[in-house]
Formats: structure tokens, sequence, C-alpha cells
């Protein structure tokens, strides 16, 4: 039969030592943090050449002068195409190039710029 151990309620109870515990807990939150930096520094190295290559491009917006014609009055036919022409020196003056729509074969819906009260 084991002796019995007799515990004095007087004295202080410690933890048990949890210095591997915390020192692995640490290494694991510096490397993560390390990953973590080179990942970011990787990926802004990485698409350094994308960001400069979409620098030297200026935006795109196309401009249909043929729909902004229609239903147009023969008279105000001059006035309207004034109008889109000042517009679109605007938004070159602005850093855009500006395209007519007759001259583009294929673009995406977004970069078509059409006038007020037409879908």
């Amino acid at each position: 039969m084991p002796e019995s151990v007799a515990i004095d309620p007087g004295s202080p109870v410690t933890a048990p030592p949890t210095r591997g515990r915390a020192s692995r807990l640490f290494l694991v939150v510096i490397a993560s943090l390390a990953g973590a930096a080179g990942g970011y520094v990787g990926g802004q190295w990485a698409t350094r050449p994308l960001v400069a290559e979409l620098a030297t491009r200026p935006p795109v917006i196309i401009i249909d002068i043929a729909r902004a014609m229609r239903g147009v009055p023969s008279d105000q036919m001059g006035v309207t195409i004034a109008r889109q022409r000042d517009l679109a020196r605007q938004l070159a003056d602005g850093g855009v190039l500006v395209l007519d729509a007759a001259a583009v074969i294929e673009a995406p819906a977004a970069l078509f710029l059409h006038p007020r009260g037409t879908p």
C-alpha cells in the first residue's frame, strides 16, 4: 500500500514550468510574422513590372457619337457634335484616350460612355 503524503495547507502552490511551451509559441509567432512579411515583400517585388507598365497606359473611354445623334433634329446636329467633341477634348486633357465607337471593333461594355437618356 502506498504511503500517504501530507500536504501543508500553508505552502504555496506553484504551476509546473511552461518554458518549453512558451518558447515554442514564441517561435511560431515569429515564424508567422516573418513569413507574412516575406510574402508581402515578394508580392510587391513580383508585381512591380506590371504596375510600371500599367502606369504608362492611359485609361480608355469610347464615345458613341452615332448613338448620341439618334433622334436629334437636323438643326441641332451641329450643336450635339460640338458638345461631343468638347466632352472628348475635356477627357483627353485629363489624360484619357477617347475613341469613337465606329472605330472600335470590340470592347468591354464598361468602356463605353453613353449619352444621357440612352441605355
